[in-house]
């Protein structure tokens, strides 16, 4: 066995299981011809044969077990036992002679050597491993290399490398630690390449990070480097950061080495020379190309003017690169389209759900017989867009010319303003509306009533009937909004019968077709849903708006916003975090679930629980939750799963409740009510005092009607706590018809895939609607439609691409609406910040002032990166993301606005709020300190 111990360093025995990741990746290139310090491979027999010898690998294997410490698995105490039973062992008589005479074979007497950890799990493209293990500069002398070999092997096993493998499912029993000894470089410079940009994914650009000394220093961040950014295409740099290079780390002599400062002249120098900077991209170029093109993150070092390559692996998690020369062009015929539906749609849509759910919003209306679908682009009945695609990306149009017979029409109502007779006003305005009964074949989500009432509001707002008006507005004040009664009574109940009707299905017993009229109906059935709840969620955003601009209008200097006033109040959003609190309850009064659920690995938590034999009273907990939760979703486009289908960032969630409960909700819903009552008693002294009639309505979008600021003050405000609930209400439910779709679609792509016509069951959604068709038709005579897995590949990696797109707010970006229909910034979801800016604006949601530190959380795949009494920082809020509010102390989003589901949550748990900044989630890093001034709608970052 001692021939297969020691290896040289241009081996071409180079498994992984032998000489692991770093020792593989130095023998390739050693054998490609570049310059890679001399040396020799100890392989993971020679650490093997040491744990046999000893006896050990039983005792390790029952040491490197979690211990749970303040309600967390912690490897430290292993660590520690198991590198002090590695270090009561020598090494074999064997070992050290191989190891005596291969560093013997060196160049020079006593060479000073780099020995460095290979494990046979480390430099993969998912896990890299990276700092997990150690590596010992600069070691002189056999003795010293010995003791530096048993460090390395030790290091295995530290806290770091224990618990990445427990969190990864990598058994503790299948690693082993290979040992690379290398010719230490006495580098001048040093550092780190990435072939491709690590952070955007962009393969033109390849990013050099470079200091002074021994590159230790860079790659364990010890140092703020040199930063270039290269042009691959040119090979020119396009980018030069100098970074204050403020310490350096060097040779100590003949062992070791230390820090030392670097001098203020050298500080403000640039690390690399432009000859040095061609040499090493050039070089860099030639690593990627020997490794099949793959993007590489290589370490390097230059020493007397002579480069050398240290180590190469694949970049590791590289995103998508997004697509080049992209633009978002206007439409022909749409004067302002604005990223409105980000809030819902917030990731480019799926090609089923373009085709599908975007066809059925026109579906759902009334058409002229001759109407045909062409696209999103297609208008409906009133000559507009309802949702529109760029680039994948959902808009919404604000304002589309709709033609000369359009505007004949408007003018028409504007001329003919307060020409009905009062008495006629008066019974078009407070007649009964009439509740269709439901129906279960076709949903009528129109009403022209409600319709009508605003148009006739219109004509008569600025007339000598403008009494009527008033009169409207008190009586809408006790009694709901069409909309939400026609929600009540007719829309919801209609929805869920709908959903009903499919429920029954057996997915693995249905038809093609059948399965495919499953998704059409159901997307139909969600469709007809949004467009109720765009009335609702419209009603909410006008009085909400309404009240907060009378409030600046007659009370700029007093602290009061409509959050202030709307804040607090109960929803489901508060009680299914109190269900939660239960389950987290209920799992720490059960001592073996609650080591459960701290030592599992959490993707395999329900697995284990459910095997468990004290499991089923929480498992069944958890499936009830699910089902009454669960079905709420993070994106509306049905490609992304509920979380009743892939509940991981739940159990996320449930897990750090169990470890910590966070704040009392209880005791933080009083305390927003008592301020609630505090101020609206405020507001009633200060309009009772300064209740002088006011002649202007500026505040409502224009007019001279008089009003009393203190009865106007009562009915905004009631008016909003009317409709402000019933939008949280609705809400719940959208999306539960893609707990009933999905199912359809998977098992539709599982025997689409067993034919040949795509490669996995989740291609479906990458297809379109008469694709499927097509598809289904072929099945049916048992053939595939091979081009179809080709355009489904290429659609998901577009969307992979496009993901990595900055979307304008707005398209054209500087625009107004035509004949004064008002300011268009009423219409906004993100406000633009430039790229550094320290002070970010976004909207005003959630009263108050809090500064602390960011958990920058991007997806729900980062949920356990949310820390307890931190200021999240997110992408935006959809229902599903609010179970992390338990831990935050303050919001910020890149997209919302005044009645995003983040904004009224945040006011429902009583924490500033910041939405809509556009770049947030970019300018803002995890760890940072803000402050959050949810009065104002400004983020500064306190603290780089």
């Amino acid at each position: 066995m001692s021939g297969s111990l020691i290896s040289p360093i241009d081996t071409s025995d180079d498994a992984l299981e032998l000489v692991g990741g770093k020792g593989r990746s130095l023998a390739q290139m050693t054998r490609a011809g570049f310059d890679v310090p001399g040396g020799f491979l100890l392989t993971t027999n020679a650490y093997r044969e040491f744990v046999t010898d000893n006896h050990l690998q039983a005792k390790i294997v029952e040491l490197a077990r979690p211990e749970i410490v303040d309600n967390r698995a912690s490897f430290e105490a292993a660590s520690i036992a198991i590198q002090q039973l590695i270090g009561e062992h020598k090494l074999s008589t064997d070992i050290i002679e191989l190891l005596q005479d291969a560093y013997a074979g060196l160049e020079g007497k006593d060479p000073a050597v780099a020995v460095r950890s290979s494990a046979n799990a480390e430099d993969l493209p998912g896990l890299s491993f990276a700092g997990q293990q150690e590596t010992y500069l600069n070691i002189s002398g056999a003795d010293a290399l010995i003791a530096a070999v048993r460090n390395c092997w030790a290091s295995l096993w530290t806290p770091q490398a224990i618990s990445y493998r427990h969190q990864h499912e990598i058994e503790q029993d299948s690693v082993a630690m290979a040992v690379v000894v290398q010719i230490m470089v006495p580098a001048k410079v040093a550092g780190i390449l990435f072939t491709a940009n690590p952070a955007t994914g962009v393969r033109n650009e390849m990013i050099i990070n470079a200091s002074f000394g021994l590159g230790e220093a860079v790659v364990g961040g010890q140092v703020t480097p040199d930063t270039y950014i290269v042009d691959r295409d040119s090979m020119t740099v396009k980018e030069t950061i100098i970074g204050p290079k403020e310490v350096k780390i060097i040779s100590d002599g003949t062992q070791g080495t230390r820090m030392e400062d670097v001098s203020a002249e050298d500080r403000e120098l640039s690390s690399l020379s432009d000859s040095l900077l061609d040499e090493l991209t050039a070089l860099a170029v030639k690593v990627e190309q020997h490794f099949d093109g793959l993007p590489q993150d290589t370490e390097w070092a230059i020493a007397a003017d002579k480069l050398w390559l240290l180590q190469a692996r694949p970049i590791t998690n590289l995103p998508p690169a997004p697509p080049k020369d992209v633009t978002f062009p206007e439409i022909p015929g749409a004067q302002l389209y604005k990223r409105m539906a980000a809030e819902i749609m917030s990731e480019p849509l799926s090609p089923l759900f373009e085709s599908l759910y975007l066809r059925a919003l026109y579906d759902s209306q009334t058409w002229p017989d001759d109407w045909e679908w062409k696209g999103t682009h297609t208008r409906n009945y009133l000559s507009n867009f309802i949702i529109t695609t760029v680039n994948g990306y959902a808009y919404a149009a604000i304002y589309v010319d709709q033609g000369e017979e359009s505007r004949v029409h408007w003018e028409k109502v504007r001329s003919t303003r307060g020409k009905l007779p009062w008495y006629k006003t008066l019974w078009e305005l407070f007649k009964p509306t009439p509740i269709p009964a439901i129906q279960t074949d076709k949903v009528n989500v129109n009403n022209p009533t409600g319709v009508g009432r605003l148009l006739l509001l219109g004509e008569i707002k600025d007339t000598p009937q403008h009494w009527i008006w008033v009169l409207y507005q008190w009586w809408r004040m006790v009694r709901k909004a069409d909309v939400i009664r026609v929600w009540q009574k007719q829309s919801l109940p209609n929805y869920l019968e709908l959903l009903d009707r499919w429920r029954p299905l057996d997915p693995s017993q249905a038809t093609n077709q059948e399965l495919l009229q499953g998704i059409r109906s159901l997307t139909v059935a969600e469709a007809r849903y949004w467009h109720v709840l765009r009335g609702i969620i419209g009603a909410a955003k006008g009085s909400d708006q309404a009240l907060q601009n009378f409030l600046m209008h007659n009370a700029p200097d007093e602290g009061f916003s409509s959050g202030i006033f709307l804040s607090g109040f109960k929803s489901k959003t508060l009680v299914a975090e109190m269900d939660m609190r239960a389950l987290a309850e209920m799992i720490r009064n059960n001592r073996a679930i609650y080591e459960l659920i701290i030592v599992t690995p959490i993707t395999r938590f329900l697995e284990q629980l459910k095997a468990h034999p004290e499991g089923k009273q929480v498992a069944d907990a958890i499936d009830e939750y699910l089902n009454n939760y669960g079905k709420q979703v993070f994106d509306l486009d049905f490609v992304e799963p509920a979380l009743i289908e892939a509940p991981l960032p739940f159990i996320t969630n449930l897990k750090a409740m169990v470890c910590n409960s966070g704040f009392d909700l209880i005791a933080r819903q009083q305390e927003v009510a008592k301020k609630r009552r505090a101020k609206w008693i405020q507001a009633i002294k200060f309009f009772f005092k300064n209740r002088i009639e006011s002649d202007s309505t500026a505040w409502m979008g224009g007019g001279t009607v008089s009003k009393s600021v203190l009865l106007e003050f009562i009915r905004l405000y009631w008016t909003a706590r009317i409709n402000y609930p019933t939008r949280e209400e609705a809400i719940f439910y959208m999306g539960n018809a893609w707990i009933l779709l999905r199912p359809f679609a998977l098992e539709l792509g599982r025997r689409l895939t067993d034919i040949g016509t795509v490669s996995q069951a989740d291609d479906v959604f990458y297809l379109t609607n008469e694709e499927l068709q097509q598809a289904i038709e072929a099945c049916a005579n048992d053939k595939a439609l091979p081009e179809l897995k080709e355009h489904a590949e290429a659609r998901r990696h577009l969307r992979q691409q496009r993901q990595r797109l900055t979307q304008p707010a707005a398209i054209p970006e500087e625009n107004s609406l035509p004949w004064g229909t008002g300011d268009k910034s009423a219409f906004d979801t993100i406000k633009i910040n430039a790229d550094d800016a320290s002070v970010m604006r976004g909207f005003a949601v959630s009263p108050g002032i809090v500064t602390g530190v960011a958990s920058v959380v991007m997806s729900p795949d980062d949920f356990d990166q949310m820390r307890p009494d931190t200021i999240l920082v997110c992408p935006l809020t959809t229902p599903a993301w609010t179970q992390l509010f338990p831990y935050a102390s303050g919001l910020v989003t890149d997209i919302g606005s005044i009645t995003a589901h983040g904004s009224i949550v945040a006011r429902e748990y009583g924490i500033p709020a910041v939405l809509g900044t556009g770049n947030g989630t970019r300018l803002i890093k995890d760890g940072q300190m803000i402050a959050v001034d949810g009065d104002k709608g400004t983020v500064t970052i306190i603290e780089e």
